[in-house]
């Protein structure tokens, strides 16, 4: 009972530390035009500054690729080489016409060295045309709720209609990095390419950011254009928790991730950072309360987040306060009927009854016809945000036809 007692003391004591040691760090500051920090277990933003605005994604668009070319189940397929796939505008994986390579092979060059070539093989190989392969993006983006996101090509390279968010893309990212055979991609500093003939090809990544000796660095995706400026998708992990940071058109984006990320890291207890097989549950119900206080933290000290919290809160009173509006009438007619024939003091005849019946079926009528009048603006409000964030974003013009 006493040495009892005494480790109950001892795993406080050591909570208590640790709780201590993890503090947030002060909110970072980016040149990005856009950027968003995510925890990819469960799509929790952390931070952002101006998330879900409209962009051009340039080469982070190729994390989709790659999503529905480890979906295919062609991997082990030959690659498909056209004529335009060899001719895409740089940069380049370096194919050529007759190239021998599979799938799979083709997929990891083209992560890692971002060929746009490749792409659009990818794309023919598993839907056998790059209109199709849309489609086929465009649709795996609204499952996973990336809805700001419209995608016209695989590689990225800049078309009016082609586009997305850092929040989406995030989404995107965080799907991605739960298959394992895209962690194992996109992890991969330098890779020997293999052909089916037998020779390889040495490869080196873009993605400065996995050779900073960042603690955990593990992906994700580099990109650029003149349109979108310098792009990063990073992401790095600790124990069994990732985050994952996008940054669009930023200057100095291999400064950015690192202080993001470490940021992102400063809101969990340093025992959930540690790998692990054996986890204390009541320790990680505190845990957990108090990972949830620090998010609710930043989102307080984060002025974007703050007023789209706020935002949200104010228009679900406004439907709430018109719903209540529409009972209170409904209900304050029926009273007034009822005091009437109360207070009529004459015998009801069938006629009067058959009046009454009308009156309270209208009664019921309009109440459920307001009710969906209600529902149909919330409905229009998600229409709206959803499937034209052109009309919330003028700016949009330039990248819709």
């Amino acid at each position: 009972m006493y040495l009892k007692k005494i480790a109950i003391i001892f795993s406080l004591c050591l909570l208590i530390c640790n709780i201590a040691l993890a503090k947030t760090l002060p909110n970072p500051d980016t040149s990005a035009v856009s950027a968003c920090l995510i925890d990819a277990d469960d799509n929790g933003v952390l931070y952002g500054k101006d998330e879900d605005k409209i962009m051009h994604p340039a080469s982070t668009t190729k994390i989709m690729t790659a999503i529905l070319a480890l979906e295919s189940g062609k991997l082990d397929e030959p690659l498909v080489i056209t004529p335009e796939a060899v001719n895409t505008e740089p940069s380049s994986l370096g194919l050529r016409l007759g190239d021998k390579i599979t799938l799979r092979e083709a997929l990891t060059g083209m992560m890692i060295v971002s060929g746009n070539d490749a792409a659009v093989a990818v794309a023919q190989t598993v839907a056998g045309s790059v209109p199709a392969f849309a489609k086929m993006m465009n649709d795996k983006a609204k499952e996973l709720g990336a809805v700001n996101t419209h995608f016209l090509n695989p590689h990225g390279l800049t078309a009016q209609g082609h586009y997305s968010t850092a929040h989406d893309m995030a989404i995107i990212a965080s799907y991605a990095m739960k298959k394992p055979e895209f962690r194992e991609i996109v992890s991969k500093k330098a890779y020997n390419m293999k052909y089916m003939d037998g020779h390889t090809e040495y490869v080196t990544t873009t993605n400065r950011f996995l050779k900073s000796g960042f603690e955990g660095a593990n992906g994700i995706k580099t990109g650029f254009t003149n349109a979108a400026g310098d792009c990063l998708v990073a992401s790095a992990t600790r124990g069994q928790k990732t985050l994952i940071a996008v940054f669009y058109n930023d200057d100095y984006r291999w400064d950015d991730a690192p202080v993001w990320l470490e940021f992102g890291f400063s809101f969990y207890d340093p025992s959930e950072l540690q790998d692990r097989t054996v986890v204390n549950k009541q320790n990680v119900i505190k845990l957990n309360k108090i990972t949830e206080q620090r998010i609710k933290h930043s989102r307080e000290t984060n002025k974007n987040l703050a007023a789209l919290d706020a935002a949200i809160v104010n228009r679900a009173k406004s439907l709430n306060n018109k719903t209540t509006d529409v009972a209170d009438t409904a209900q304050q007619t029926k009273v007034k009927n009822v005091d009437v024939v109360e207070n009529t003091k004459v015998e009801v005849s069938s006629d009067v009854d058959n009046n009454i019946n009308n009156d309270e079926y209208k009664e019921n009528n309009s109440s459920e016809e307001n009710v969906e009048v209600v529902s149909d603006v919330t409905t229009d409000m998600n229409t709206t945000e959803i499937t034209t964030p052109e009309e919330l974003n003028p700016s949009l013009e330039k990248y819709v036809y």
